[in-house]
């Protein structure tokens, strides 16, 4: 490995290169670039008939290709819980409805009635995450993820913190991808977004996150081996974000602070990997931080209100924050969170306002 740092649209990062030399130089990182920018249409296999973008870059683009995106292009997901009572069902053909169908087919407003058997009665908004950074996180072994779990709250700090265990190919594997860390290696986020989001298909790699064939009449796979690694060998080779390095002493003081309120006890500095810390600022486990009474999606091992703690490098160019976009500001996005963050959240409003703008000067320098 080699760590070297370079400018990106004019933001200084920090990365780890996955071979010898510039990644950037590289013929795979410039096909994966390309791709990821890429608009499909549909007589490449667009749609499956519907999707929620045309490219990859169409919703992780802020502050650059592979970042986050901006609250109007959420998505959504359905599901039902008799109005509240549980248990959480899921709809016929899962949670997610796409954003974008073809005039053919009705518009995705129209959910199945809540009043009739399968309908949906709780839906939630999915906020784009940034893949910035997702080849380190991808470097960062299991057994790091699990060694911060406390599921029974031992250390009594009303915290607990659980890993995603996920099942693939009867072998359990830790999730560190998604809001629900539901996707355990980059590849597999590749094959999943490359139809949960495109409605392409790529080829069966034996783990369960490609969609090998549609309805449409483009020969599957639409989308070919070679073409999702070079996606992925882009994604893994993308800078992370680094320190702004601001001068300021009060991004020491609030520091200091985001340790003494709590902050730091789900949002970890860093993480070790083989080829050296990861500062992430997570701990990549499931925590509930929803108010008592919300009402959302349940997986298998990833219960209502749990989401994974997302990593806060670069955190001031990936606004709205929270699972769903639900706060516009690093102050909103404290103030937001409930749940096993209660503590915490009170100790940040017991704060004095020099206090409080310390610590959002130190966010704003991840």
């Amino acid at each position: 490995m080699q760590l070297s740092r370079i400018v990106v649209a004019g933001l200084a990062v920090s990365l780890v290169f996955a071979f010898p030399g510039d990644p950037t130089e590289d013929p795979q990182f410039q096909r994966g670039r390309d791709l990821f920018d890429k608009p499909f249409t549909p007589a490449e296999g667009l749609g499956a008939p519907e999707m929620n973008a045309d490219s990859c870059r169409a919703c992780h683009q802020d502050p650059v290709m592979g970042g986050a995106g901006p609250l109007e292009l959420n998505v959504s997901r359905f599901g039902r819980d008799n109005n509240g009572a549980g248990p959480f069902e899921n709809l016929p053909g899962g949670q997610g409805l796409s954003k974008l169908y073809p005039p053919m087919v009705h518009g995705r407003e129209e959910y199945p009635d809540p009043t009739q058997p399968g309908g949906a009665d709780v839906f939630e908004q999915r906020q784009t995450p940034s893949a910035i950074g997702h080849g380190l996180i991808d470097q960062i072994p299991d057994a790091v993820i699990i060694a911060n779990e406390d599921p029974n709250d031992l250390d009594g700090d009303g915290i607990f913190g659980v890993a995603r265990r996920i099942d693939v190919a009867g072998e359990i594997e830790i999730g560190r991808f998604g809001w629900k860390a539901q996707i355990p290696r980059l590849a597999d986020f590749v094959n999943d977004a490359m139809f949960g989001e495109l409605g392409l298909t790529t080829p069966d790699n034996g783990r369960g996150f490609a969609v090998t064939s549609d309805n449409d009449l483009v020969p599957d796979p639409e989308v070919s081996q070679q073409q999702v690694d070079d996606i992925a060998f882009f994604l893994a080779n993308l800078p992370a974000p680094q320190r702004g390095g601001s001068t300021d002493p009060r991004v020491t003081q609030g520091l200091k602070l985001f340790a003494q309120i709590g902050c730091a006890k789900c949002h970890i500095p860093s993480l070790p990997s083989p080829s050296g810390p990861v500062p992430l600022f997570s701990n990549l486990l499931l925590h509930n931080v929803m108010p008592a009474g919300f009402r959302g999606m349940a997986e298998p091992g990833a219960d209502v209100g749990y989401y994974q703690t997302p990593p806060l490098w670069g955190i001031k160019d990936t606004a709205p924050y929270m699972h769903d976009g639900r706060a516009e500001d690093l102050r909103g996005a404290i103030l937001a969170h409930f749940g096993e963050a209660e503590q915490v959240r009170a100790n940040y409003v017991a704060l004095s306002e020099a206090d409080k703008d310390a610590l959002i000067v130190f966010l704003e320098d991840l």
